[in-house]
């Protein structure tokens, strides 16, 4: 299982629990994770067997309605909570110059953390773009001075620069929102959304 699907999961039974494993693929599909994370219905399945055997969840009785099976529910443990924050600033804090994955990831968990710590890593994540879209320039004149290199590999650099640079005035944009006081972090009184959905799991 892939850091970036740990991460997803995690986060979603952080988000939901105790939540039953249907629930969080019905959820997660709506996140259209299958097309931005290339997470698949039944990985997610997997990924809580994984989780479970890995010590981060752990079975918190079943439930069953009308004819239906009976589900498990899950609910995270205590290493699980620490792992899920771990991979959650892992991800804060780390800008990747090729996949815009594990940023999108970031987006539907930065709750988890505070506004300060949240507003410190957007203000870094500026910084660092900055610094990778200068190294991306050093590679584009390594392509052209290489009698190897096809002159169209800069085309990948270029990509990735144009892509960073997006990156870089969104989180301009959302450190703006999240001063202003959008959104809820830890700490501060749940939002109204965050409570719908704990309440669609229970």
């Amino acid at each position: 299982m892939s850091s970036l699907t740990r991460l997803i999961v995690l986060g979603a039974v952080h988000q939901f629990q105790p939540v039953h494993g249907y629930f969080l693929r019905r959820e997660l599909m709506t996140w259209h994770v299958d097309e931005w994370a290339n997470i698949q219905p039944g990985s997610i399945y997997n990924a809580l067997r994984s989780l479970k055997q890995d010590g981060y969840v752990a079975e918190n009785g079943t439930e069953s309605a009308g004819k239906r099976p009976e589900r498990t529910i899950y609910q995270m443990t205590p290493e699980g909570e620490v792992e899920f924050l771990r991979l959650l600033r892992l991800t804060l804090w780390t800008v990747e110059t090729f996949d815009t994955k594990p940023v999108m990831a970031l987006t539907s968990f930065m709750f988890a953390l505070s506004r300060d710590e949240v507003l410190a890593a957007l203000a870094h994540r500026v910084t660092e773009i900055d610094a990778k879209i200068v190294s991306n320039g050093f590679h584009i004149e390594d392509v052209a001075r290489s009698t190897t290199t096809p002159l169209y590999v800069r085309e990948i650099f270029e990509l990735a620069t144009a892509r960073l640079r997006g990156e870089q005035q969104w989180a301009r944009d959302l450190s703006e929102r999240v001063r202003a006081g959008e959104y809820s972090f830890a700490g501060e009184p749940e939002s109204d959304r965050a409570r719908s959905a704990r309440s669609l799991s229970e």
